[in-house]
Protein backbone atom coordinates (compact mmCIF):
# COMPACT_ATOMS: atom_id res chain seq x y z
CA UNK A 1 0.00 0.00 0.00
CA UNK A 2 0.63 4.00 -0.06
CA UNK A 3 1.92 5.70 2.70
CA UNK A 4 3.65 9.14 3.60
CA UNK A 5 6.46 8.67 5.83
CA UNK A 6 9.42 10.26 6.92
CA UNK A 7 13.21 8.82 8.35
CA UNK A 8 13.79 11.52 10.58
CA UNK A 9 12.60 14.71 12.15
CA UNK A 10 12.95 17.67 9.93
CA UNK A 11 11.43 20.29 7.36
CA UNK A 12 8.71 19.38 5.15
CA UNK A 13 10.94 17.79 2.63
CA UNK A 14 11.87 14.52 4.40
CA UNK A 15 8.01 13.70 3.55
CA UNK A 16 7.94 11.00 1.52
CA UNK A 17 5.96 8.47 -0.36
CA UNK A 18 6.59 4.44 0.28
CA UNK A 19 5.14 1.17 -0.83
CA UNK A 20 4.93 -0.77 2.52
CA UNK A 21 3.01 -4.27 3.68
CA UNK A 22 -0.39 -3.61 4.59
CA UNK A 23 -1.17 -3.67 8.00
CA UNK A 24 -3.40 -6.99 9.67
CA UNK A 25 -5.42 -6.14 12.66
CA UNK A 26 -4.16 -7.55 15.92
CA UNK A 27 -7.47 -9.37 17.77
CA UNK A 28 -8.25 -6.03 18.94
CA UNK A 29 -8.17 -4.24 16.14
CA UNK A 30 -10.28 -3.03 13.17
CA UNK A 31 -8.74 -2.43 9.61
CA UNK A 32 -9.51 0.60 8.29
CA UNK A 33 -9.79 1.74 4.44
CA UNK A 34 -8.78 5.15 4.85
CA UNK A 35 -10.73 7.27 2.86
CA UNK A 36 -9.64 11.04 4.03
CA UNK A 37 -6.95 12.23 6.58
CA UNK A 38 -7.95 15.72 8.33
CA UNK A 39 -4.42 17.92 8.71
CA UNK A 40 -3.70 19.34 11.71
CA UNK A 41 -1.13 21.58 13.30
CA UNK A 42 0.53 18.92 15.67
CA UNK A 43 1.08 17.05 12.75
CA UNK A 44 4.06 19.30 11.34
CA UNK A 45 4.84 19.83 14.93
CA UNK A 46 5.75 16.02 15.11
CA UNK A 47 7.57 15.58 11.87
CA UNK A 48 9.80 18.72 12.73
CA UNK A 49 11.10 17.14 16.32
CA UNK A 50 9.02 19.72 18.04
CA UNK A 51 8.02 16.87 20.55
CA UNK A 52 11.23 14.87 20.47
CA UNK A 53 12.26 15.02 23.99
CA UNK A 54 8.99 13.28 25.56
CA UNK A 55 10.17 10.09 25.94
CA UNK A 56 6.51 8.45 24.91
CA UNK A 57 6.63 9.15 21.31
CA UNK A 58 8.05 6.77 18.98
CA UNK A 59 10.96 8.54 17.18
CA UNK A 60 11.38 7.87 13.22
CA UNK A 61 10.78 6.09 10.50
CA UNK A 62 7.26 7.43 11.38
CA UNK A 63 4.23 7.67 9.85
CA UNK A 64 2.33 11.14 8.96
CA UNK A 65 -1.47 12.47 9.77
CA UNK A 66 -3.95 11.61 13.09
CA UNK A 67 -7.65 12.15 12.16
CA UNK A 68 -9.07 9.92 9.63
CA UNK A 69 -12.20 8.73 7.97
CA UNK A 70 -13.06 5.23 5.80
CA UNK A 71 -14.38 2.01 5.70
CA UNK A 72 -14.05 -0.85 7.91
CA UNK A 73 -12.35 -4.01 5.44
CA UNK A 74 -11.88 -6.60 8.45
CA UNK A 75 -11.76 -7.06 12.28
CA UNK A 76 -10.19 -8.92 14.90
CA UNK A 77 -11.80 -11.71 16.74
CA UNK A 78 -12.39 -9.69 19.66
CA UNK A 79 -13.90 -7.06 18.18
CA UNK A 80 -17.30 -6.68 18.33
CA UNK A 81 -19.80 -3.32 17.22
CA UNK A 82 -17.90 -2.44 13.86
CA UNK A 83 -18.20 -5.01 10.64
CA UNK A 84 -17.23 -5.17 7.15
CA UNK A 85 -18.32 -1.96 5.66
CA UNK A 86 -18.30 0.20 8.55
CA UNK A 87 -18.40 3.82 8.26
CA UNK A 88 -15.93 5.39 10.55
CA UNK A 89 -13.76 8.16 11.47
CA UNK A 90 -11.57 9.08 14.43
CA UNK A 91 -8.24 9.56 15.41
CA UNK A 92 -4.75 8.06 15.67
CA UNK A 93 -2.33 8.00 19.20
CA UNK A 94 -0.02 10.52 18.47
CA UNK A 95 2.91 8.64 20.51
CA UNK A 96 2.86 5.68 17.93
CA UNK A 97 4.78 5.81 14.73
CA UNK A 98 1.65 4.12 12.27
CA UNK A 99 0.48 7.49 10.24
CA UNK A 100 -3.09 8.29 8.89
CA UNK A 101 -2.02 9.10 5.38
CA UNK A 102 -2.16 5.33 4.06
CA UNK A 103 -4.54 3.64 2.20
CA UNK A 104 -4.80 1.30 5.38
CA UNK A 105 -4.47 1.91 9.36
CA UNK A 106 -5.71 -0.67 12.09
CA UNK A 107 -6.70 0.84 15.10
CA UNK A 108 -8.89 0.21 17.95
CA UNK A 109 -12.45 0.18 18.34
CA UNK A 110 -12.36 2.71 21.24
CA UNK A 111 -10.40 4.80 19.00
CA UNK A 112 -13.40 5.42 16.63
CA UNK A 113 -17.30 5.84 16.33
CA UNK A 114 -19.69 5.20 13.66
CA UNK A 115 -20.10 8.12 10.74
CA UNK A 116 -23.83 8.90 9.98
CA UNK A 117 -24.02 8.50 6.14
CA UNK A 118 -25.59 12.13 6.17
CA UNK A 119 -21.68 13.09 7.30
CA UNK A 120 -19.24 12.62 4.27
CA UNK A 121 -15.50 11.36 4.95
CA UNK A 122 -14.00 14.57 4.07
CA UNK A 123 -16.03 16.18 6.64
CA UNK A 124 -15.53 13.73 9.00
CA UNK A 125 -11.70 13.34 8.85
CA UNK A 126 -11.70 17.40 9.38
CA UNK A 127 -13.31 16.87 13.18
CA UNK A 128 -11.70 14.74 15.74
CA UNK A 129 -8.85 16.88 17.31
CA UNK A 130 -9.71 20.43 16.01
CA UNK A 131 -13.70 20.02 16.60
CA UNK A 132 -13.36 17.95 20.01
CA UNK A 133 -10.98 20.70 20.96
CA UNK A 134 -13.69 23.57 20.31
CA UNK A 135 -16.49 20.77 22.48
CA UNK A 136 -14.17 20.21 25.26
CA UNK A 137 -13.54 23.69 25.70
CA UNK A 138 -16.82 25.33 25.30
CA UNK A 139 -18.95 22.77 26.48
CA UNK A 140 -17.32 20.46 28.66
CA UNK A 141 -14.43 23.00 30.65
CA UNK A 142 -16.75 26.32 30.50
CA UNK A 143 -20.40 25.15 29.60
CA UNK A 144 -20.86 28.03 27.65
CA UNK A 145 -24.31 29.44 27.50
CA UNK A 146 -26.93 32.02 26.29
CA UNK A 147 -25.91 35.15 27.19
CA UNK A 148 -22.67 34.98 27.75
CA UNK A 149 -19.92 36.85 26.03
CA UNK A 150 -17.25 35.11 24.36
CA UNK A 151 -13.85 35.82 22.53
CA UNK A 152 -12.24 33.24 20.70
CA UNK A 153 -8.73 34.25 18.83
CA UNK A 154 -7.76 32.85 15.50
CA UNK A 155 -11.44 32.28 15.09
CA UNK A 156 -10.68 31.12 11.89
CA UNK A 157 -8.49 28.64 11.70
CA UNK A 158 -9.31 25.25 12.51
CA UNK A 159 -10.05 25.13 16.09
CA UNK A 160 -11.70 28.38 15.85
CA UNK A 161 -13.89 28.13 13.35
CA UNK A 162 -15.77 25.30 15.35
CA UNK A 163 -15.33 27.42 18.17
CA UNK A 164 -17.41 30.24 17.01
CA UNK A 165 -20.04 27.70 15.84
CA UNK A 166 -20.32 26.24 18.83
CA UNK A 167 -20.67 29.39 20.69
CA UNK A 168 -22.95 30.70 18.61
CA UNK A 169 -25.23 27.86 18.34
CA UNK A 170 -25.41 28.17 22.53
CA UNK A 171 -27.01 31.92 21.93
CA UNK A 172 -23.64 33.67 23.15
CA UNK A 173 -22.42 37.07 22.05
CA UNK A 174 -19.85 36.24 20.05
CA UNK A 175 -16.28 38.32 19.51
CA UNK A 176 -13.83 36.55 16.95
CA UNK A 177 -9.95 37.91 16.60
CA UNK A 178 -8.69 37.08 12.61
CA UNK A 179 -6.99 38.78 10.04
CA UNK A 180 -8.68 41.10 7.73
CA UNK A 181 -9.34 38.35 5.20
CA UNK A 182 -10.70 36.08 7.45
CA UNK A 183 -13.71 38.76 8.27
CA UNK A 184 -16.36 38.38 6.40
CA UNK A 185 -15.62 34.43 6.94
CA UNK A 186 -16.46 34.42 10.87
CA UNK A 187 -19.31 36.89 10.22
CA UNK A 188 -21.04 34.15 8.03
CA UNK A 189 -19.88 31.87 10.61
CA UNK A 190 -22.22 33.80 13.22
CA UNK A 191 -19.29 36.21 14.93
CA UNK A 192 -21.07 39.37 16.42
CA UNK A 193 -18.11 41.34 16.46
CA UNK A 194 -14.77 41.38 14.55
CA UNK A 195 -11.68 42.24 15.92
CA UNK A 196 -9.18 42.93 13.09
CA UNK A 197 -5.61 41.92 15.56
CA UNK A 198 -3.72 43.71 12.22
CA UNK A 199 -4.95 46.61 14.03
CA UNK A 200 -5.97 46.38 17.46
CA UNK A 201 -5.23 44.52 20.57
CA UNK A 202 -7.88 42.69 22.20
CA UNK A 203 -6.43 42.84 25.37
CA UNK A 204 -6.53 46.52 25.51
CA UNK A 205 -10.47 46.54 24.53
CA UNK A 206 -12.70 47.80 27.04
CA UNK A 207 -15.17 44.83 27.03
CA UNK A 208 -15.42 41.63 29.47
CA UNK A 209 -15.50 38.39 28.75
CA UNK A 210 -17.21 35.51 30.34
CA UNK A 211 -14.87 33.34 28.09
CA UNK A 212 -11.18 34.12 26.27
CA UNK A 213 -10.45 31.09 24.38
CA UNK A 214 -6.83 31.90 22.96
CA UNK A 215 -7.07 29.11 19.89
CA UNK A 216 -4.24 30.44 18.82
CA UNK A 217 -2.33 29.98 21.32
CA UNK A 218 -1.04 33.51 20.44
CA UNK A 219 -1.74 35.83 24.22
CA UNK A 220 -1.53 34.45 28.00
CA UNK A 221 -3.74 34.35 30.65
CA UNK A 222 -1.35 37.52 32.37
CA UNK A 223 -2.32 39.58 29.17
CA UNK A 224 -5.94 38.68 28.81
CA UNK A 225 -7.48 38.65 32.40
CA UNK A 226 -7.97 42.60 32.43
CA UNK A 227 -10.28 41.72 29.39
CA UNK A 228 -12.19 38.67 31.96
CA UNK A 229 -14.90 38.84 34.03
CA UNK A 230 -14.72 38.81 37.63
CA UNK A 231 -15.78 35.18 37.22
CA UNK A 232 -14.30 34.54 33.81
CA UNK A 233 -12.33 31.67 32.14
CA UNK A 234 -9.11 31.77 29.90
CA UNK A 235 -8.29 28.84 27.51
CA UNK A 236 -5.45 28.59 26.19
CA UNK A 237 -4.56 25.37 23.40
CA UNK A 238 -1.45 24.73 24.95
CA UNK A 239 0.09 25.05 21.07
CA UNK A 240 3.82 24.84 22.52
CA UNK A 241 6.15 24.23 25.40
CA UNK A 242 6.36 27.60 26.30
CA UNK A 243 2.74 28.02 26.22
CA UNK A 244 1.93 24.91 28.31
CA UNK A 245 4.28 25.97 30.92
CA UNK A 246 2.60 29.46 31.43
CA UNK A 247 -0.47 28.20 31.09
CA UNK A 248 -0.29 25.79 33.97
CA UNK A 249 1.50 28.20 36.13
CA UNK A 250 -1.48 30.76 35.55
CA UNK A 251 -3.50 28.18 36.84
CA UNK A 252 -2.38 28.36 39.89
CA UNK A 253 -2.14 32.32 40.19
CA UNK A 254 -5.66 32.67 38.61
CA UNK A 255 -6.86 30.29 41.65
CA UNK A 256 -4.83 31.95 44.32
CA UNK A 257 -5.35 35.64 43.01
CA UNK A 258 -9.14 35.95 41.76
CA UNK A 259 -12.41 33.97 41.12
CA UNK A 260 -11.19 33.56 37.26
CA UNK A 261 -9.86 30.50 35.88
CA UNK A 262 -7.09 29.45 33.33
CA UNK A 263 -6.98 26.50 31.56
CA UNK A 264 -4.76 24.54 30.11
CA UNK A 265 -6.32 22.30 27.21
CA UNK A 266 -5.01 18.81 26.59
CA UNK A 267 -7.51 16.95 24.23
CA UNK A 268 -9.46 13.96 26.11
CA UNK A 269 -10.31 11.75 22.79
CA UNK A 270 -11.82 8.27 22.16
CA UNK A 271 -15.25 7.03 20.40
CA UNK A 272 -17.47 8.88 22.71
CA UNK A 273 -16.27 12.22 22.17
CA UNK A 274 -16.10 11.37 18.42
CA UNK A 275 -19.47 10.02 18.77
CA UNK A 276 -20.46 13.44 19.72
CA UNK A 277 -18.94 15.38 17.20
CA UNK A 278 -20.86 13.00 14.59
CA UNK A 279 -23.73 14.45 16.34
CA UNK A 280 -23.40 17.41 15.94
CA UNK A 281 -22.15 16.87 12.69
CA UNK A 282 -25.09 15.79 11.52
CA UNK A 283 -27.35 17.97 13.07
CA UNK A 284 -25.30 21.18 11.31
CA UNK A 285 -24.18 21.72 14.61
CA UNK A 286 -20.37 21.84 13.21
CA UNK A 287 -20.12 22.30 9.69
CA UNK A 288 -16.47 21.78 8.93
CA UNK A 289 -15.26 24.33 6.47
CA UNK A 290 -12.73 22.30 4.18
CA UNK A 291 -10.38 25.14 2.57
CA UNK A 292 -8.50 22.74 0.32
CA UNK A 293 -8.37 19.13 -0.42
CA UNK A 294 -4.89 17.95 -1.33
CA UNK A 295 -3.41 14.54 -2.44
CA UNK A 296 -0.96 12.59 -0.88
CA UNK A 297 1.99 14.04 -2.48
CA UNK A 298 0.76 17.40 -2.43
CA UNK A 299 1.25 17.21 1.81
CA UNK A 300 4.20 18.63 2.10
CA UNK A 301 3.50 21.78 0.46
CA UNK A 302 0.23 21.54 2.74
CA UNK A 303 2.20 21.49 6.20
CA UNK A 304 4.67 24.14 4.58
CA UNK A 305 1.38 26.89 4.29
CA UNK A 306 0.39 25.77 7.81
CA UNK A 307 3.71 26.35 9.14
CA UNK A 308 2.98 29.98 8.41
CA UNK A 309 -0.10 30.27 9.90
CA UNK A 310 -3.17 32.37 9.06
CA UNK A 311 -4.87 29.26 8.18
CA UNK A 312 -8.89 29.33 7.23
CA UNK A 313 -11.17 26.43 8.32
CA UNK A 314 -9.16 22.72 7.28
CA UNK A 315 -6.99 20.98 4.69
CA UNK A 316 -8.07 17.18 4.19
CA UNK A 317 -6.02 14.68 2.40
CA UNK A 318 -7.84 12.49 0.05
CA UNK A 319 -6.23 8.91 0.04
CA UNK A 320 -8.71 6.66 -1.76
CA UNK A 321 -11.58 7.87 -3.58
CA UNK A 322 -12.24 10.64 -0.10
Amino acid sequence: MRALRYDRFGPPEVLHVVAIPEPRPSPGELKVRVRAVGLNPLDWKIRAGHVRLIPLFQRPPRGVGLDFAGEVVAAGPAVTGFGPGARVFGSLSPFRQQGAIAEFVCVAPDHVAALPESVEFAAAAALPIAGGTAVQALEDDTRVAAGQRVLITAAAGGVGHYAVQLAKHAGAQVTAVCGPGNADFVRALGADVVVDYTREDFTRRGDRYDIVFDAAGASTYFACHRVLAADGVYLNTNGSTAAAAGTAIATVVARLTSRQRAVGLVLRGGAARWARLAQLAAERILVPHIARTVGIDEVADAQRAMEKGHGRGKIVVAVDGG
